[in-house]
């Protein structure tokens, strides 16, 4: 993980908005992080660990109180950092949680923890991979390889914090380093190993007794005489190796054999299998021949069926139009019957002359009638009193004269039944008319009809003729089985996949019949027995040849390792005994008989620490001018009970091993500087392994004197050399004169801000 731009807000002492970009210092990898105390350099790191794990880079500090007390009531804490890890891009932001200031209204509320992590690519695109605080940690967990303890232990080196890789117990640094190297996969091999332990048992016993013998006789003898005795091992590996390579071709040869004979006992076994299967088949062929007859039975009914079709349909028009011809008669029928009702009706009504006569009289009677008695009316109306009345001159008119009103209505009402009967008579004439119309042309129908049906007679006559000419000539006898067989032509391509169905597998039988036939001709079948013992037999002498040549190796890597000590000091062949004896038991180790009483991985886990602690040494003989080294603790007590990862310092001033809580401050500070340099570097070395390219180191400097102070400065500079990015924070006046590349924290009434200094 290698940081690219920090952005904080309302973060420690720094109240706006404060961006950290690291990409300004180019190739200047190695740089000091200054400032006066309280104004925000540990600060800094408490961010970067913030952001990638939801906490500060010490414990002693909460989430909490990470919040500024310059930010205004209604700012928000936040930190996002981007970061470059394994050739990709990442961007994750973090938020506490806080009280701030209600958008509306008075008091505040609650905001929760966020958190958020984005991949973004060559174009900028962002991609979302968390939106939760559990899901970003988790995430970040699995892109860096390791959890916030060991963040804190690696890459941040806190103030207060810096020594707890050093002086963690084993169970911690176990931990630590299942994480880093992923050694979980090596506890899956001890089920592996176990089934060989006893074979393996005795060859590890020799290489160990040999390394026992020589680590005894390194004490006195010389080193001519140690490389004598890694020639002549070197010699014998490559006797094994020889006899490893003839095993090996015998494997094969014997190998080629059994797998010969599997084939030809496949072959037989297979011949087996096509005797059933052929009988299998033969006990289906007389269905299947009967299924081609009714297939051919239903082709043919397929080819009747038009014409069948055809003299139906001719058949149901024939009754179809018959049917319309007696509707038709039906109809004419009636319509006569209604045509002579309606004429009786008109004749018993007489012609009518009489009756329009009648209405002619009656109408000019009331017309004379209307007359009279609007004139007597009128004169009724004019007399007076005392005059003379112009019709009979009488002075007096008691009893004027006017015209009956039941005369009146009586004309009226005779007038009203003359008419009602002329209507009715007209009705009746309008009725016979109609009745006429509808007999004419029910008639025209039924002369349609009768020529239909004679049609349609005439074609069902012909296609019937033409029906009984094909089925004739068919294979049909009779018509029943015809109509049957015409009901199950659904079944056409069921019957014809049945019957492919049956013909592929009889082609194929047949096909494996030949092959399998050609392989056991003339032959028998083989006793595989003496081949599987014999190829066993070859497979484990390779094997035995196999584990005692890679004994051979071990011990002489072993021999060089310790040769290798005995050119530096009589402790550090002590110590690559212990790293490289387990090696050579490593079968016993994971059985866990042997007297270290350690699984395989365990074994693999003091390995990889005896690595770490030799890369680690070489930084610490510099820095302490050849006075300490780092070793790991061999008794049988702590590699038993604590995995033996234990940690020594090998004083060279006394020559003695002593526990690293013995260090003074200034000691235990550039001695876990050069163990946790050596994790980084074996880390790197490993293929597959994670990536530490940033270290950043709060204080301790100043408890070194000038000349250990100077070796772990050069220490550092190395590292940042290779690409990696080395930050420290230091109040030694010293190390800004030495490196001028810093980044300042420049503290103010209103908060922090930075500046880099390239």
């Amino acid at each position: 993980m290698k940081p690219l731009c920090l952005t904080m807000e309302a973060f420690g002492p720094y109240a706006q908005k404060e961006v950290i970009d690291f990409r300004q210092l180019g190739d200047k990898n190695f740089f000091l992080i200054t400032g006066p105390t309280g104004s925000g350099k540990t600060s800094i790191l408490d961010a970067i660990t913030f952001a990638l794990y939801g906490s500060a880079s010490g414990d002693l500090r909460n989430n909490r109180s990470l919040r500024s007390d310059y930010a205004t009531p209604e700012t928000k804490t936040s930190v996002t950092l981007r970061f470059a890890n394994n050739n990709k891009t990442y961007e994750t932001t973090r938020t506490t949680e806080q009280e701030l200031k209600k958008q509306r209204g008075e008091g505040t509320r609650t905001v929760p923890v966020g958190a958020s992590l984005v991949e973004i690519d060559k174009e900028g695109d962002r991609k979302i991979l968390a939106t939760s605080n559990s899901d970003a940690t988790k995430a970040i967990e699995e892109l860096l390889g390791f959890k916030a303890e060991q963040f804190r232990q690696l890459v941040i080196l806190p103030q207060g914090e810096f020594r707890r890789f050093l002086m963690a117990d084993s169970k911690e640094r176990k931990l630590i380093l299942e994480t880093l190297f992923k050694t979980g996969e090596y506890r899956q091999l001890e089920d592996v190993l176990d089934a060989q332990a006893k074979k393996l048992k005795n060859s590890y016993e020799e290489l160990s007794q040999r390394f026992t013998t020589l680590l005894e006789s390194s004490g006195s003898s010389t080193i001519a005489e140690l490389q004598a005795v890694i020639d002549q091992n070197e010699k014998a590996c490559q006797t094994q190796e020889s006899l490893l390579t003839k095993q090996k071709a015998e494997l094969e040869k014997v190998s080629k054999a059994l797998h010969e004979q599997e084939n030809l006992f496949e072959a037989f076994t297979q011949a087996e299998k096509l005797v059933a299967e052929k009988a299998e088949l033969a006990a289906q062929k007389a269905e299947i021949n009967k299924l081609k007859e009714q297939l051919q039975l239903l082709e043919a009914a397929a080819s009747l069926k038009t014409p069948y079709e055809k003299a139906s349909q001719s058949l149901a028009q024939v009754k179809a139009s018959q049917a319309y011809l007696d509707q038709e008669n039906a109809n004419l029928k009636i319509a006569n019957e209604a045509l002579e009702a309606a004429a009786q009706e008109l004749t018993q009504a007489g012609s009518g002359e009489d009756l329009d006569n009648a209405i002619v009289a009656l109408k000019e009677q009331a017309a004379t009638m209307t007359a009279t008695s609007q004139e007597t009316t009128r004169l009724s109306e004019s007399l007076k009193p005392g005059e003379p009345c112009p019709v009979c001159g009488s002075l007096e008119h008691p009893h004027p004269a006017t015209v009956s009103a039941k005369a009146k209505a009586a004309l009226e009402a005779k007038l009203a039944n003359i008419e009602a009967q002329a209507q009715k008579l007209k009705q009746q004439r309008t009725t016979l008319k109609n009745a006429n119309t509808k007999v004419a042309e029910t008639k025209g129908k039924v002369v349609a009809a009768q020529k239909a049906l004679d049609s349609a007679n005439e074609i069902s006559q012909q296609m019937v003729e033409e029906f009984k000419e094909v089925f004739t000539a068919s294979v049909f006898t009779e018509q029943r089985t015809f109509l049957s067989l015409l009901k199950q032509g659904s079944q056409k391509t069921s019957w014809q996949n049945t019957i492919s169905t049956y013909e592929k597998a009889e082609a194929a039988l047949q096909a494996k019949e030949g092959l399998t036939l050609k392989q056991i001709k003339d032959k028998q079948k083989p006793d595989l027995t003496p081949y599987q013992e014999s190829e066993e037999k070859a497979r484990q002498a390779m094997t035995e040849t196999a584990t005692k040549l890679g004994a051979g190796q071990a011990q002489v890597k072993s021999a060089k390792a310790l040769l290798s000590s005995l050119e530096t000091t009589q402790k550090q062949l002590d110590k690559l005994q212990a790293a490289y004896g387990p090696i050579g038991l490593l079968a016993a180790t994971a059985k866990g008989d042997n007297p270290y009483k350690l699984s395989f991985s365990a074994f693999v886990l003091q390995a990889l620490l005896d690595d770490v602690l030799t890369t680690a040494n070489l930084r610490l003989n510099k820095i302490s001018q050849g006075r300490y080294a780092l070793l790991r603790s061999t008794g049988i007590n702590d590699a038993r009970k604590e995995q033996g990862l234990s940690l020594e310092v090998l004083d060279a001033f006394t020559g003695q091993s002593r526990d690293v809580s013995t260090l003074s401050g200034g000691e235990s500070f550039f001695t876990s500087l050069s163990l946790a340099l050596g994790l980084s570097d074996v880390l790197e070395a490993y293929a597959g392994g994670l990536h530490l390219d940033t270290i950043l180191v709060d204080e301790g400097f100043g408890s070194l004197d000038p000349e250990t102070l100077d070796s772990a400065i050069n220490t550092l500079t190395e590292l940042q050399a290779g690409g990696r990015l080395v930050g420290i924070i230091s109040h030694v006046a010293d190390l800004e004169e030495r490196i001028p590349t810093r980044l300042e924290i420049i503290p103010g009434q209103h908060g922090s801000t930075t500046k880099f200094i390239v």
